[in-house]
């Protein structure tokens, strides 16, 4: 009897490589879409073999790593900004979007807030940092949008939308704009609201490689195959 040691398998299976040939992933990913990469990334260790590691801080925070010479293969950024200025200082290639985000405004505890409570609202308001967090750029385009004064409320600026998210979770603020995908994840979304996409512009998620390898390229396989329904279900639109 014949003992295969190995099997190779056509189709849409020969994206992905053997475990027998495992490698690692180093991604670096924006606040938001943290959790969403991690179960990804349990799914996709399990049917490759390749591990993945994962850093996660605000998307500004890490072009700055990156342009210092962080040794990450894969960056999921929460902007087209971002990744595409990496790319044409030649920091990477292969640019694509993975997801949409979505703004919400989350009242722990509820009611569900609406636009007519962030106008009277006069307490303090989370807000990830404008300047490096896509989210927190939503925010103020928000905010813009319905001319309302942020000076009407005590801003707590969130270094990322993580922050911003434990500011209103430990009662620091009692209202913040938080990532939708945050709330579907800890089951919150009926004491939020979702913003209406139109009162900011799209935030587009991109995703640069950094570095070039069957590992990496297996995980973007993943992101833009099977990896889109997870996407989904964790509060994301999908790219067209």
């Amino acid at each position: 009897m014949k003992r295969w040691v190995s099997v190779l398998v056509l189709g849409a299976g020969a994206m992905y490589s053997s475990a027998v040939l495992a490698d690692e992933v180093k991604v670096a990913v924006a606040a938001n879409f943290k959790g969403t990469i991690e179960r990804i990334g349990k799914e996709f260790t399990a049917k490759t073999g390749h591990s993945v590691v994962i850093s996660s801080a605000a998307t500004g925070v890490l072009y700055t790593q990156i342009t210092h010479g962080a040794p990450f293969d894969l960056f999921l950024s929460a902007d087209v900004a971002t990744p595409q200025k990496l790319e044409s200082e030649g920091k990477g290639s292969e640019r694509f979007t993975y997801a949409i985000g979505q703004l919400g405004l989350w009242q722990k505890g509820g009611p569900a807030p609406d636009e007519a409570t962030l106008r009277h609202w006069q307490g303090e308001l989370a807000i990830a940092n404008p300047k490096t967090a896509p989210y927190g750029a939503a925010a103020m385009a928000t905010l813009a949008h319905l001319m309302i004064d942020p000076k009407q409320y005590r801003v707590l600026t969130g270094t990322n939308i993580s922050q911003t998210w434990q500011f209103v979770d430990t009662g620091n603020a009692k209202l913040g704009f938080v990532a939708w995908a945050n709330l579907v994840e800890a089951g919150k979304t009926g004491e939020a609201w979702t913003v209406p996409a139109s009162f900011y512009p799209p935030i587009e998620q991109q995703a640069l490689v950094l570095k070039k390898g069957a590992a990496v390229d297996a995980l973007v396989a993943w992101l833009k195959g099977p990896g889109q329904a997870q996407i989904k279900a964790a509060g994301y639109a999908l790219p067209q």
